[in-house]
């Protein structure tokens, strides 16, 4: 009966240790690996991740698959946990981390400013078309997209700087005062340039590529523009900054404990964009392999403010004062400790 009992005990050892042995072999192989989620959305964001989808790159040994969504719908890859990585607008990030308290870290700013207001303006006797300035824009009607985001809040803080009244009562678009501008928020800059072309609105804000892409259009008849960041900084009163953080890339804050794929990630950042900045002209067919719809005339990449760098101390003090000015309500200072993850590239 000992015998047995050793016998089957035996036979017990030897199919714990096999299993253990094909469980390492499979996880060896990489066909157990854990797969990750990186989501942006449609346009300038989704430039961040393009080589990274296009070529399927892997971070940390982990897979990656790779998502373009649209704008509207990337605030739910956040607050529903679904996306480990995502890029999304970063005053909407920060306010999910800071008040709702969603497991999330800043590490990194994917896109500075890159916001225009366009139209059409006269050229001088020289024949040179000036560019758009406050005044112009009093009493006229705009189309402006992201209300919620950084788009629109900028817009909304440089003209309230500028002691401009934004009307959104259409009864009112009509009748508005001296320092009144009407304005119709709008899904996108497809849809704001279908209310231009329509005759609804006298100029429309977008960001790139959207703008370089009305310019370029000549059914538009749009020839001039109102650079939003160099606004910004005038309404900001802050000499020597002519720009803002618009999209953040945010990471679930357990992966940012995992060294590796912090460093290969930011590594495959930079490359991503040395690629942009030197096959500019390629990017368009690049983007729409990883589903992108938008298209990237060669002009507008370098107004795409691409950055991904990672971020230090003086970083955080630009983004806390951006939002200080945007946002105002919301305590950034006392979240601050749970907003950011700092030096991650290695």
């Amino acid at each position: 009966m000992k015998k047995l009992f050793k016998a089957i005990s035996l036979i017990a050892v030897i199919a714990l240790l096999a299993g253990v042995l094909a469980f390492s072999l499979v996880a060896c192989d990489g066909k157990n690996d854990t797969t990750l989620r990186f989501a942006a959305p449609d346009g300038t964001p989704a430039l961040a991740m393009l080589t990274l989808a296009s070529e399927g790159q892997k971070l940390g040994g982990k897979t990656v698959d790779y998502e373009v969504v649209s704008p509207s719908n990337i605030a739910t890859e956040m607050t529903s946990g679904k996306a480990d990585i995502v890029i999304m607008p970063v005053n909407a990030g920060a306010t999910q981390i800071v008040k709702n308290g969603v497991d999330y870290k800043l590490i990194s700013i994917a896109v500075e400013g890159s916001l225009y207001l366009v139209g059409h303006k006269e050229a001088d006797g020289a024949g040179n078309v000036p560019d758009i300035t406050i005044n112009d824009i009093k009493g006229k009607k705009i189309a402006c997209i992201g209300e919620q985001g950084v788009p629109g809040l900028v817009f909304k803080y440089v003209m309230s700087k500028n002691g401009i009244n934004i009307v959104t009562d259409e009864a009112k678009k009509d009748a508005l005062g001296e320092n009144e501008v009407f304005v119709e928020y709008v899904a996108d800059g497809s849809v704001a340039a279908q209310r231009y072309k329509g005759g609804m609105v006298d100029f429309i804000v977008v960001g790139e590529p959207a703008a370089t892409a009305q310019k370029a259009n000549k059914d538009n008849n749009i020839n001039a523009e109102m650079n939003m960041q160099t606004e910004y900084a005038k309404a900001n009163g802050t000499q020597g900054v002519d720009d803002y953080p618009q999209a953040g890339l945010f990471v679930k804050t357990a992966l940012t404990q995992d060294t590796q794929l912090m460093k290969d990630l930011f590594a495959a950042l930079d490359k991503n964009e040395d690629w942009i900045e030197a096959n500019a002209d390629k990017v368009t067919a690049e983007a729409e392999k990883i589903g992108s719809t938008s298209k990237f005339p060669a002009p507008a990449i370098p107004r795409c403010a691409l950055d991904c760098s990672d971020l230090d101390a003086e970083d955080v003090s630009e983004i806390l004062a951006f939002l200080n000015s945007v946002a105002p309500a919301v305590k950034w200072e006392e979240g601050k400790d749970k907003l950011f993850a700092l030096g991650l590239a290695g």
